[in-house]
């Protein structure tokens, strides 16, 4: 038990650092039609190439998101601006699941995750004594600090159902062609990632409904079990976040399900 209150309290230092910030336009709580995604794209978790252009508010999950592709890949763009919703993402990423056969269900999709960071609660391991005599600069030192720590360690994706994948732990420098990063836009986390169609067995040219799931898993507890899905442990609070941690949300998935056919080139 003192363990897990020492890593809480280690995700809370790290989670309690990152601002809020409010999103320029409410935003659907599922985004609605294909988008063409822009060109050139670099997959560098700075989110430059999408000029804020959001298509939805996921208030399951607290996800700023949008779901696109050109001819060669489908990407999922995310920003967290939330203390909670930060910190699962550091503890157990972000989880894109594709059923091409249009059904909302895990089974038989390809699932990709990023990023797979080993021991996330020691991120802000040895840091939790500057927190004596706080102010402002050492706030704003720890947060790069944390922020540095988390990118250094995002080094893993883990990925299941892709049959030419045989390992379920890739790294991010891999030859499958799945790219992925996440960075820091001020306070904000920001997610990129981009996966072949080809892996997915999906081309443009003779594209249908898919459906598609993306689920936060937490920070994972041994012997806890790690609960349904369908948006459970989410909800509350609008796009502007939360200025303090949940652990409760921290260790429960959260979910959502949409539907989306590949645009084409105009």
């Amino acid at each position: 038990m003192r363990r897990l209150v020492t890593i809480g309290i280690l995700i809370l230092l790290s989670a309690s650092l990152f601002a809020q910030e409010n999103p320029a336009k409410k935003l659907k709580d599922i985004q609605l039609g294909s988008m063409a995604a822009p060109s050139p794209i670099k997959i560098d978790g700075k989110l430059n190439e999408w000029g804020n252009n959001f298509q939805a508010y996921n208030r399951s999950t607290r996800l700023l998101y949008i779901l696109s592709n050109d001819e060669k890949y489908i990407y999922l763009t995310a920003k967290s601006t939330d203390f909670t919703t930060t910190a699962k993402i550091i503890a157990g990423g972000i989880t894109l699941t594709i059923n091409t056969d249009g059904k909302k269900k895990s089974k038989d999709g390809y699932a990709i995750t990023f990023p797979v960071i080993e021991h996330p609660e020691r991120l802000a391991g040895g840091m939790s004594n500057r927190f004596e005599n706080r102010n402002a600069g050492a706030d704003t030192q720890l947060m790069r600090a944390v922020h540095e720590r988390t990118i250094l360690a995002a080094k893993q994706i883990k990925v299941l159902g892709i049959k030419s994948i045989p390992d379920t732990i890739i790294s991010i420098y891999n030859e499958e062609g799945i790219k992925t990063a996440i960075n820091f836009d001020g306070a904000a986390l920001t997610f990129e990632m981009a996966v072949p169609l080809r892996l997915l067995n999906l081309k443009v040219d003779n594209a249908k409904e898919m459906a598609y799931n993306v689920t936060l898993t937490g920070f994972k507890i041994p012997g806890r079990s790690p609960g349904g899905g369908g948006g459970g442990g989410g909800g509350g609070g609008g796009a502007g976040g939360r200025n303090a941690l949940d652990f409760m949300d921290l260790v429960t998935p959260s979910d959502f399900w949409g539907k989306y056919t590949l645009a084409k080139k105009d």
